[in-house]
Protein backbone atom coordinates (compact mmCIF):
# COMPACT_ATOMS: atom_id res chain seq x y z
CA UNK A 1 0.00 0.00 0.00
CA UNK A 2 2.72 2.38 0.68
CA UNK A 3 4.69 1.68 -2.13
CA UNK A 4 1.38 2.16 -4.55
CA UNK A 5 1.51 5.34 -2.87
CA UNK A 6 5.07 6.06 -3.45
CA UNK A 7 4.51 5.26 -7.29
CA UNK A 8 1.21 7.64 -7.65
CA UNK A 9 3.22 10.53 -6.23
CA UNK A 10 6.08 9.95 -8.60
CA UNK A 11 3.85 9.89 -11.34
CA UNK A 12 3.53 14.07 -11.34
CA UNK A 13 7.18 14.42 -10.56
CA UNK A 14 7.72 13.14 -13.90
CA UNK A 15 5.25 14.60 -16.15
CA UNK A 16 6.47 17.85 -14.59
CA UNK A 17 9.85 17.29 -15.41
CA UNK A 18 8.78 16.37 -19.20
CA UNK A 19 7.02 19.91 -18.64
CA UNK A 20 9.66 22.07 -17.89
CA UNK A 21 12.13 20.06 -20.55
CA UNK A 22 9.49 21.37 -23.35
CA UNK A 23 9.50 24.66 -21.82
CA UNK A 24 13.36 25.04 -21.51
CA UNK A 25 13.58 23.56 -25.42
CA UNK A 26 10.66 26.58 -26.51
CA UNK A 27 12.89 28.98 -24.23
CA UNK A 28 15.57 28.43 -25.85
CA UNK A 29 14.90 28.22 -29.43
CA UNK A 30 12.56 31.39 -28.76
CA UNK A 31 16.15 32.70 -27.46
CA UNK A 32 18.00 31.37 -30.31
CA UNK A 33 15.61 33.08 -32.90
CA UNK A 34 15.36 36.34 -31.03
CA UNK A 35 19.23 36.60 -31.21
CA UNK A 36 19.26 35.19 -35.07
CA UNK A 37 16.93 38.67 -35.50
CA UNK A 38 18.77 40.82 -33.60
CA UNK A 39 22.14 40.04 -35.63
CA UNK A 40 20.55 40.03 -38.67
CA UNK A 41 18.67 43.44 -37.84
CA UNK A 42 21.78 44.53 -36.39
CA UNK A 43 23.88 43.65 -39.65
CA UNK A 44 21.83 45.42 -41.76
CA UNK A 45 22.89 48.80 -43.09
CA UNK A 46 19.38 50.21 -43.08
CA UNK A 47 18.09 51.93 -40.17
CA UNK A 48 15.10 49.58 -38.43
CA UNK A 49 13.07 51.11 -35.66
CA UNK A 50 10.42 49.14 -33.64
CA UNK A 51 7.74 51.33 -32.30
CA UNK A 52 4.65 50.84 -30.09
CA UNK A 53 1.13 51.93 -30.60
CA UNK A 54 2.22 55.39 -28.97
CA UNK A 55 5.24 55.93 -31.00
CA UNK A 56 7.77 54.75 -28.52
CA UNK A 57 10.73 52.76 -29.50
CA UNK A 58 10.59 49.30 -28.65
CA UNK A 59 14.01 48.38 -30.24
CA UNK A 60 16.28 50.11 -32.67
CA UNK A 61 19.41 48.53 -34.88
CA UNK A 62 22.90 49.61 -34.79
CA UNK A 63 22.64 51.18 -37.80
CA UNK A 64 20.21 53.66 -36.21
CA UNK A 65 22.04 54.30 -33.07
CA UNK A 66 24.80 54.63 -35.19
CA UNK A 67 23.18 57.10 -37.61
CA UNK A 68 22.28 59.55 -35.06
CA UNK A 69 25.00 59.14 -32.55
CA UNK A 70 22.85 57.46 -29.96
CA UNK A 71 24.60 54.52 -27.46
CA UNK A 72 23.39 51.18 -27.96
CA UNK A 73 19.67 50.78 -26.46
CA UNK A 74 19.96 54.42 -25.73
CA UNK A 75 16.28 54.74 -28.00
CA UNK A 76 14.91 52.18 -25.97
CA UNK A 77 11.56 53.42 -24.49
CA UNK A 78 11.88 56.91 -25.87
CA UNK A 79 9.40 58.82 -28.06
CA UNK A 80 11.14 59.08 -31.55
CA UNK A 81 10.10 62.58 -32.84
CA UNK A 82 11.40 63.68 -29.04
CA UNK A 83 14.42 61.86 -28.88
CA UNK A 84 15.53 62.12 -33.05
CA UNK A 85 14.36 65.55 -34.21
CA UNK A 86 13.48 67.08 -30.46
CA UNK A 87 9.49 67.68 -31.43
CA UNK A 88 6.74 67.60 -29.28
CA UNK A 89 4.72 65.21 -31.60
CA UNK A 90 4.98 63.15 -34.83
CA UNK A 91 6.67 64.81 -37.91
CA UNK A 92 3.64 65.33 -40.86
CA UNK A 93 5.21 63.24 -43.20
CA UNK A 94 6.20 60.33 -40.83
CA UNK A 95 5.29 56.97 -42.44
CA UNK A 96 4.90 55.41 -39.10
CA UNK A 97 2.55 58.29 -37.52
CA UNK A 98 -0.08 57.10 -40.79
CA UNK A 99 0.14 53.72 -40.49
CA UNK A 100 -1.36 53.85 -36.90
CA UNK A 101 -4.23 55.72 -38.45
CA UNK A 102 -4.64 53.26 -41.41
CA UNK A 103 -3.15 50.31 -40.48
CA UNK A 104 -1.71 49.82 -43.84
CA UNK A 105 2.11 50.30 -45.21
CA UNK A 106 3.77 53.76 -45.85
CA UNK A 107 6.11 54.96 -47.85
CA UNK A 108 7.84 58.66 -48.09
CA UNK A 109 10.74 59.13 -50.39
CA UNK A 110 13.09 62.17 -50.47
CA UNK A 111 13.45 63.58 -46.77
CA UNK A 112 15.80 65.81 -45.40
CA UNK A 113 17.46 66.25 -42.13
CA UNK A 114 20.57 65.82 -40.42
CA UNK A 115 22.04 66.55 -43.74
CA UNK A 116 20.76 63.88 -46.02
CA UNK A 117 18.28 62.69 -48.02
CA UNK A 118 16.31 59.44 -46.23
CA UNK A 119 13.55 57.27 -48.03
CA UNK A 120 10.90 55.77 -44.80
CA UNK A 121 8.76 52.92 -45.35
CA UNK A 122 6.64 51.72 -42.12
CA UNK A 123 4.73 48.50 -41.60
CA UNK A 124 1.85 47.68 -39.39
CA UNK A 125 2.39 44.57 -36.92
CA UNK A 126 -0.15 42.46 -35.48
CA UNK A 127 -0.64 39.91 -32.61
CA UNK A 128 -2.21 36.29 -33.62
CA UNK A 129 -5.52 38.06 -33.71
CA UNK A 130 -4.70 40.50 -36.24
CA UNK A 131 -4.56 43.39 -33.93
CA UNK A 132 -1.94 46.34 -34.50
CA UNK A 133 0.74 45.80 -31.85
CA UNK A 134 3.50 48.16 -33.02
CA UNK A 135 5.16 49.85 -36.30
CA UNK A 136 7.92 48.51 -38.15
CA UNK A 137 9.92 51.45 -39.34
CA UNK A 138 12.68 51.39 -41.89
CA UNK A 139 15.30 54.50 -43.02
CA UNK A 140 17.72 54.15 -45.99
CA UNK A 141 19.65 56.56 -46.44
CA UNK A 142 19.49 57.63 -50.11
CA UNK A 143 21.64 60.31 -50.40
CA UNK A 144 24.73 59.33 -52.61
CA UNK A 145 22.16 57.35 -54.87
CA UNK A 146 20.18 60.47 -55.10
CA UNK A 147 23.52 62.37 -55.62
CA UNK A 148 24.33 60.01 -58.66
CA UNK A 149 20.88 59.81 -60.12
CA UNK A 150 21.09 64.12 -60.30
CA UNK A 151 24.36 63.75 -61.49
CA UNK A 152 22.86 61.26 -64.05
CA UNK A 153 20.17 63.15 -65.10
CA UNK A 154 22.14 65.97 -65.40
CA UNK A 155 24.58 63.95 -67.43
CA UNK A 156 21.86 63.07 -69.39
CA UNK A 157 20.30 66.36 -69.92
CA UNK A 158 23.79 67.80 -71.41
CA UNK A 159 24.17 64.69 -73.40
CA UNK A 160 20.37 65.48 -75.03
CA UNK A 161 21.35 69.15 -75.43
CA UNK A 162 24.01 68.32 -77.17
CA UNK A 163 22.22 65.53 -78.93
CA UNK A 164 19.55 67.82 -80.11
CA UNK A 165 21.31 71.25 -80.71
CA UNK A 166 24.62 70.04 -82.09
CA UNK A 167 25.44 71.03 -85.92
CA UNK A 168 26.50 67.65 -87.03
CA UNK A 169 24.23 64.92 -87.78
CA UNK A 170 23.66 62.54 -85.28
CA UNK A 171 21.69 58.83 -85.09
CA UNK A 172 21.53 55.74 -84.12
CA UNK A 173 20.55 52.23 -86.32
CA UNK A 174 19.52 48.90 -85.54
CA UNK A 175 21.25 46.18 -88.00
CA UNK A 176 18.99 46.40 -90.97
CA UNK A 177 19.79 50.18 -91.73
CA UNK A 178 16.61 51.10 -90.27
CA UNK A 179 16.68 54.65 -87.78
CA UNK A 180 16.24 53.94 -84.10
CA UNK A 181 17.01 57.72 -83.32
CA UNK A 182 18.36 61.01 -84.92
CA UNK A 183 18.71 64.76 -83.76
CA UNK A 184 17.21 68.11 -84.93
CA UNK A 185 20.17 68.27 -87.53
CA UNK A 186 19.79 64.95 -89.34
CA UNK A 187 15.94 65.52 -89.99
CA UNK A 188 16.51 69.07 -91.01
CA UNK A 189 18.96 68.09 -93.43
CA UNK A 190 17.12 65.86 -95.57
CA UNK A 191 13.82 67.29 -94.97
CA UNK A 192 11.87 65.77 -92.28
CA UNK A 193 11.07 65.75 -89.03
CA UNK A 194 12.81 63.48 -86.37
CA UNK A 195 9.99 61.65 -85.71
CA UNK A 196 9.64 60.91 -89.43
CA UNK A 197 12.95 59.58 -89.75
CA UNK A 198 12.16 56.76 -87.13
CA UNK A 199 11.78 53.95 -88.38
CA UNK A 200 12.98 55.43 -91.94
CA UNK A 201 15.80 52.64 -93.77
CA UNK A 202 18.82 54.20 -95.10
CA UNK A 203 18.22 53.16 -98.37
CA UNK A 204 15.67 56.10 -98.71
CA UNK A 205 18.84 58.09 -98.66
CA UNK A 206 22.13 56.71 -99.88
CA UNK A 207 22.87 56.76 -103.20
CA UNK A 208 22.92 53.42 -104.59
CA UNK A 209 26.33 53.41 -105.50
CA UNK A 210 27.33 53.41 -102.09
CA UNK A 211 24.44 51.62 -100.81
CA UNK A 212 26.69 48.40 -100.36
CA UNK A 213 29.63 50.05 -98.79
CA UNK A 214 27.38 51.37 -96.24
CA UNK A 215 25.62 47.78 -95.74
CA UNK A 216 29.49 46.36 -95.86
CA UNK A 217 30.67 48.82 -92.91
CA UNK A 218 27.31 48.06 -90.67
CA UNK A 219 27.89 44.49 -91.22
CA UNK A 220 31.63 44.67 -90.15
CA UNK A 221 30.90 46.77 -86.94
CA UNK A 222 28.34 44.45 -85.58
CA UNK A 223 30.94 41.62 -85.57
CA UNK A 224 33.01 44.32 -84.19
CA UNK A 225 35.67 44.40 -87.21
CA UNK A 226 37.78 47.90 -86.77
CA UNK A 227 36.68 49.81 -89.79
CA UNK A 228 38.75 52.57 -90.56
CA UNK A 229 37.04 56.24 -89.59
CA UNK A 230 36.04 58.54 -90.99
CA UNK A 231 34.13 57.45 -94.58
CA UNK A 232 31.90 59.80 -96.98
CA UNK A 233 29.59 58.70 -98.73
CA UNK A 234 27.10 60.25 -101.05
CA UNK A 235 22.85 60.71 -99.75
CA UNK A 236 19.93 62.74 -100.99
CA UNK A 237 17.36 64.70 -99.13
CA UNK A 238 13.77 64.26 -99.12
CA UNK A 239 13.63 66.27 -102.58
CA UNK A 240 16.53 64.68 -104.47
CA UNK A 241 19.21 67.15 -103.39
CA UNK A 242 22.48 65.80 -103.30
CA UNK A 243 24.12 66.20 -99.67
CA UNK A 244 27.75 64.20 -98.95
CA UNK A 245 28.51 63.54 -95.69
CA UNK A 246 31.53 62.47 -94.03
CA UNK A 247 30.52 59.77 -90.72
CA UNK A 248 32.29 58.27 -87.96
CA UNK A 249 30.70 55.21 -86.33
CA UNK A 250 30.67 52.66 -83.50
CA UNK A 251 29.03 49.96 -82.23
CA UNK A 252 26.61 50.44 -79.08
CA UNK A 253 26.93 47.96 -76.75
CA UNK A 254 24.54 47.20 -73.54
CA UNK A 255 25.82 44.61 -70.61
CA UNK A 256 28.40 43.30 -73.52
CA UNK A 257 25.90 42.66 -76.33
CA UNK A 258 25.28 44.92 -79.55
CA UNK A 259 22.17 46.38 -79.87
CA UNK A 260 22.97 49.51 -82.22
CA UNK A 261 25.00 51.48 -84.25
CA UNK A 262 25.94 54.85 -83.49
CA UNK A 263 26.65 57.52 -86.41
CA UNK A 264 27.83 60.72 -86.39
CA UNK A 265 28.08 62.46 -89.49
CA UNK A 266 29.35 65.85 -90.85
CA UNK A 267 27.30 67.63 -93.86
CA UNK A 268 30.52 68.11 -96.35
CA UNK A 269 28.52 69.60 -99.68
CA UNK A 270 30.21 72.28 -99.40
CA UNK A 271 33.60 71.18 -98.85
CA UNK A 272 33.11 68.64 -101.97
CA UNK A 273 31.91 71.06 -104.66
CA UNK A 274 35.04 73.44 -103.61
CA UNK A 275 37.41 70.37 -104.21
CA UNK A 276 35.43 69.61 -107.65
CA UNK A 277 35.90 73.37 -108.51
CA UNK A 278 39.55 73.43 -107.84
CA UNK A 279 39.81 70.36 -109.51
CA UNK A 280 38.10 72.22 -112.43
CA UNK A 281 40.57 75.19 -111.95
CA UNK A 282 43.32 72.66 -112.01
CA UNK A 283 42.54 70.86 -115.28
CA UNK A 284 42.03 74.18 -117.01
CA UNK A 285 45.26 75.17 -115.93
CA UNK A 286 46.78 72.34 -117.00
CA UNK A 287 45.44 72.97 -120.52
CA UNK A 288 46.43 76.77 -120.22
CA UNK A 289 49.90 75.55 -119.29
CA UNK A 290 49.92 73.63 -122.24
CA UNK A 291 48.52 75.48 -124.67
CA UNK A 292 51.06 78.29 -123.29
CA UNK A 293 54.35 75.75 -123.58
CA UNK A 294 52.52 75.72 -127.45
CA UNK A 295 52.70 79.16 -127.32
CA UNK A 296 55.89 79.91 -126.29
CA UNK A 297 57.22 77.25 -128.56
CA UNK A 298 55.37 78.88 -131.13
CA UNK A 299 56.52 81.90 -130.00
CA UNK A 300 60.25 80.97 -130.20
CA UNK A 301 59.87 79.97 -133.63
CA UNK A 302 58.83 83.47 -134.36
CA UNK A 303 61.28 84.90 -132.51
CA UNK A 304 63.99 82.76 -133.83
CA UNK A 305 62.95 83.38 -138.00
CA UNK A 306 62.82 87.17 -136.44
CA UNK A 307 66.06 86.98 -135.34
CA UNK A 308 67.66 85.44 -138.61
CA UNK A 309 65.73 88.16 -140.94
CA UNK A 310 66.69 91.07 -138.84
CA UNK A 311 70.31 89.17 -139.01
CA UNK A 312 69.59 88.98 -142.68
CA UNK A 313 67.67 92.33 -142.95
CA UNK A 314 71.50 94.09 -140.86
CA UNK A 315 73.85 92.50 -142.93
CA UNK A 316 71.91 94.07 -146.48
CA UNK A 317 72.34 97.12 -144.49
CA UNK A 318 75.86 96.81 -144.16
CA UNK A 319 76.51 95.82 -147.17
CA UNK A 320 74.70 98.70 -149.03
CA UNK A 321 76.47 101.32 -146.66
CA UNK A 322 79.57 99.82 -147.61
CA UNK A 323 78.94 99.46 -151.37
CA UNK A 324 76.89 102.42 -152.21
CA UNK A 325 77.34 104.91 -149.14
CA UNK A 326 81.39 105.03 -147.83
CA UNK A 327 82.58 104.79 -151.58
CA UNK A 328 80.83 108.61 -152.00
CA UNK A 329 82.24 109.45 -148.79
CA UNK A 330 85.27 108.97 -149.67
CA UNK A 331 85.48 110.55 -153.11
CA UNK A 332 83.39 113.72 -151.71
CA UNK A 333 86.73 114.01 -149.04
CA UNK A 334 88.92 113.98 -152.39
CA UNK A 335 86.84 117.26 -154.05
CA UNK A 336 88.38 120.05 -152.98
CA UNK A 337 86.17 121.00 -149.88
CA UNK A 338 86.98 123.71 -147.10
CA UNK A 339 88.11 122.80 -143.64
CA UNK A 340 84.36 122.66 -142.26
CA UNK A 341 83.17 120.57 -145.08
CA UNK A 342 85.85 117.98 -144.54
CA UNK A 343 85.10 117.37 -140.57
CA UNK A 344 81.63 116.95 -141.34
CA UNK A 345 82.50 114.51 -143.71
CA UNK A 346 84.68 112.50 -141.24
CA UNK A 347 81.93 112.73 -139.41
CA UNK A 348 79.52 111.45 -141.25
CA UNK A 349 82.28 108.74 -142.26
CA UNK A 350 82.38 107.77 -138.31
CA UNK A 351 78.67 107.43 -137.81
CA UNK A 352 78.43 105.48 -140.67
CA UNK A 353 81.18 103.00 -139.59
CA UNK A 354 79.48 103.19 -135.97
CA UNK A 355 76.37 102.34 -137.98
CA UNK A 356 77.54 98.84 -139.18
CA UNK A 357 79.75 98.18 -136.42
CA UNK A 358 78.80 94.97 -133.99
CA UNK A 359 79.73 97.43 -130.80
CA UNK A 360 76.48 99.62 -131.73
CA UNK A 361 74.90 96.88 -132.13
CA UNK A 362 76.21 94.81 -129.18
CA UNK A 363 74.96 97.66 -126.93
CA UNK A 364 71.84 98.05 -128.09
CA UNK A 365 70.84 94.74 -127.11
CA UNK A 366 72.68 94.84 -123.78
CA UNK A 367 70.45 97.96 -122.70
CA UNK A 368 67.85 98.23 -125.30
CA UNK A 369 66.54 101.62 -123.04
CA UNK A 370 68.89 103.64 -124.57
CA UNK A 371 67.79 106.11 -127.21
CA UNK A 372 68.76 106.95 -130.49
CA UNK A 373 70.08 110.27 -129.73
CA UNK A 374 71.77 109.01 -126.83
CA UNK A 375 73.76 106.30 -128.92
CA UNK A 376 74.67 109.53 -131.21
CA UNK A 377 76.40 111.17 -128.11
CA UNK A 378 78.08 108.00 -127.09
CA UNK A 379 79.65 107.70 -130.77
CA UNK A 380 80.94 111.59 -130.13
CA UNK A 381 82.23 110.82 -126.29
CA UNK A 382 84.20 107.69 -128.02
CA UNK A 383 85.64 109.79 -130.94
CA UNK A 384 86.93 112.64 -127.60
CA UNK A 385 84.32 115.29 -128.47
CA UNK A 386 83.90 117.23 -125.40
CA UNK A 387 80.71 118.67 -124.22
CA UNK A 388 80.67 121.70 -125.90
CA UNK A 389 82.04 120.03 -129.32
CA UNK A 390 79.23 117.64 -129.01
CA UNK A 391 76.69 120.41 -128.48
CA UNK A 392 77.64 122.64 -131.51
CA UNK A 393 77.90 118.44 -133.79
CA UNK A 394 74.05 118.48 -132.76
CA UNK A 395 72.76 121.50 -132.69
CA UNK A 396 71.59 121.43 -128.56
CA UNK A 397 72.95 123.29 -125.81
CA UNK A 398 75.58 121.67 -123.44
CA UNK A 399 73.01 121.62 -120.45
CA UNK A 400 71.11 119.50 -122.74
CA UNK A 401 74.52 117.38 -123.52
CA UNK A 402 75.07 117.22 -119.92
CA UNK A 403 70.93 115.93 -119.45
CA UNK A 404 71.85 112.93 -121.92
CA UNK A 405 75.16 112.27 -120.47
CA UNK A 406 74.06 111.73 -116.52
CA UNK A 407 71.00 109.79 -118.53
CA UNK A 408 73.70 107.48 -120.05
CA UNK A 409 75.57 106.89 -117.08
CA UNK A 410 72.27 105.72 -114.90
CA UNK A 411 71.54 103.40 -117.61
CA UNK A 412 74.91 101.82 -117.37
CA UNK A 413 75.02 101.61 -114.06
CA UNK A 414 77.59 104.16 -113.56
CA UNK A 415 75.80 106.81 -111.79
CA UNK A 416 77.81 106.44 -108.23
CA UNK A 417 80.75 105.04 -109.36
CA UNK A 418 83.94 107.08 -110.14
CA UNK A 419 84.13 105.71 -113.81
CA UNK A 420 86.05 108.31 -116.83
CA UNK A 421 82.44 107.50 -119.40
CA UNK A 422 84.92 107.88 -122.21
CA UNK A 423 86.99 105.14 -121.00
CA UNK A 424 84.76 103.03 -119.77
CA UNK A 425 83.40 103.06 -123.39
CA UNK A 426 86.56 102.24 -125.07
CA UNK A 427 86.89 99.52 -122.80
CA UNK A 428 83.84 97.98 -123.46
CA UNK A 429 84.42 95.29 -125.97
CA UNK A 430 83.11 95.12 -129.15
Amino acid sequence: MENEKLRLASKPDRKDKQIERKYRSIIEKLNKSEQEKYVILDSMSELVLYLDRGMRVIWANKAMHRAFNFKPGELDGKYCYKAIHNRTRACGVCPADKTLGTGEPHEVDDICSYGKIWGLRSYPVRDAKGSLTGILEIVTDVTERRKAEEAMRQSEQKYRELFENAYDIIYFLDFEGNFLSCNAAAAGTYGYEPEQMVGLNISHLMDREYLPVAREVMLKKMRGSDEPNPQEFLTYTRNGEAVWIEVNTRLVREKGVPVSIQGIARNITERKKMEEALKRRERELEENSRNLEEANMALKVLLKHREEDRAELEEKVRYNIREFILPYIEKLKMTSVDSYQLNQLNILEANTNEIVSPYIRNLSLKHPDLTPREIQIINFIKEGHTTKEIAKLTNASSRTIDFHRNNIRKKLKLKNRKANLRSYLMSSPR
